[in-house]
């Protein structure tokens, strides 16, 4: 063998001894749940069985997402791998031991949802100026928020909610439709000639 070709092969080795180990997770670091208790499921929807249930503050790494917002997550402190929504982690530890902040609807009515999603039930309504508690954000941008009056616990979108109480509700953007054309006029037809 050439001196060069031996090189190069040393070169290599430790790129094609690399090749054959285990894979880089794409998501590295860790989560906390967000909720107060989650059900980490067998598979990636609402409707596959519950393994086991996850609980406020707890560390999970996520080893693989779906497009549909579903994570496939292993507990760091204790066995247990399943699905649950990527909504209900955050990158905030312990988020019990966190003070949480009072935020107000600034819309005339809001729509509190069971998951951070508008496809999922519906808890309720929430009125002006309806004092919540901001539990976390979920990696979407929902808001998970406990209602102060009623202590019912829900998702809804921030963009709906502010620090402070207004006098007025903010009015919801309007779509702009487009305006109808008018129908383009064909040019009048010249007379044959003869």
């Amino acid at each position: 063998m050439k001196p060069s070709t031996v090189l190069i092969l040393v070169l290599l080795s430790p790129l094609l001894l690399g090749l054959g180990g285990p894979p880089a997770h794409a998501f590295s670091g860790h989560y906390y749940i967000i909720p107060s208790s989650v059900p980490l499921r067998t598979c990636a929807s609402p409707a596959c069985d519950t393994l086991l249930t996850a609980y406020q503050g707890e560390r999970v790494e996520i080893l693989e997402k779906t497009p549909a917002g579903w994570a496939r997550v292993r507990f760091v402190d204790r066995e247990g791998i399943g699905w649950m929504l990527s909504d209900l982690l955050s990158y905030s530890p312990d988020l019990r031991t966190q003070p949480k902040s009072t935020y107000y609807v600034n819309r005339s009515s809001i729509t509190l949802y069971n998951e951070p999603t508008s496809n999922s039930n519906v808890l309720g309504t929430l009125r002006f100026n309806e004092a919540v508690e901001m539990l976390g954000v979920g990696a979407s941008g929902w808001a998970q928020v406990r209602v102060l009056q009623t202590s019912k616990v829900g998702w809804v979108p921030p963009r709906y909610l502010s620090s402070a109480p207004f006098e007025y509700p903010r009015s919801t953007p309007r779509r702009r439709v487009p305006k109808k054309q008018a129908p383009k006029e064909e040019p009048p037809e010249l007379p044959k000639a003869m």
